[in-house]
């Protein structure tokens, strides 16, 4: 049997970037949504700063953040002789905190019992934002890491997990709130 798509509008059209130009990685700092929060536009200064200012979203400096591959969820084709049928991705966000003190250890364990509703990524080389907003909640895991030697740093490490098929996508970063 051939490839049989009933719903297929096109692949739509694939952006070559200008003159070999590449992006950069590296991410230095989050914010994060609590559940019952949203954002319309990522990129707002003043919807951003609002949502912080009421103690809504958290931003968390000087860290680092890296968004490693997804994993398939997949199924049994639906279909006699088919392939497994990718439903769905399981994502997840890791982040790297060395501000090690009594009162973020407060916030970890708060965060650890709470769910997130959405993630702002600052990727610091190229002024924009990542924004991963799952149609469900996201889930966090954080882990305070004492080193067994003195050539070390205590820090959190953290994994933030979620379920989305789609890419999160990239905005310009909001003037004045990563600055």
């Amino acid at each position: 049997m051939g490839c049989i798509n009933y719903c297929s509008e096109g692949f739509g059209e694939h952006t070559q970037n200008n003159c070999d130009e590449v992006v950069l990685g590296g991410a230095s700092a989050v914010i994060i949504g609590q559940c019952g929060t949203s954002i319309t536009d990522p990129s707002d200064e003043a919807e951003i700063q609002a949502l912080l200012d009421a103690g809504t979203a958290t931003q968390i400096n000087g860290v680092r953040v890296d968004l490693p591959a997804g994993s398939p969820v997949t199924i049994d084709s639906p279909v006699g002789c088919g392939t497994t049928k990718r439903i769905n991705e399981d994502r997840t966000l890791n982040m790297y905190d060395s501000n090690v003190n009594n009162a973020n250890s407060e916030f970890y364990n708060t965060l650890n019992q709470s769910q997130i509703a959405w993630i702002l990524v600052y990727l610091c080389d190229s002024d924009k934002v990542l924004f991963i907003n799952p149609a469900g909640a996201i889930q966090a895991s954080v882990q305070f890491i004492v080193p067994p030697q003195n050539n070390d740093i205590q820090r959190y490490e953290s994994v933030f997990s979620w379920r989305d098929k789609n890419l999160p996508l990239s905005y310009d970063a909001p003037p004045g709130i990563f600055s």
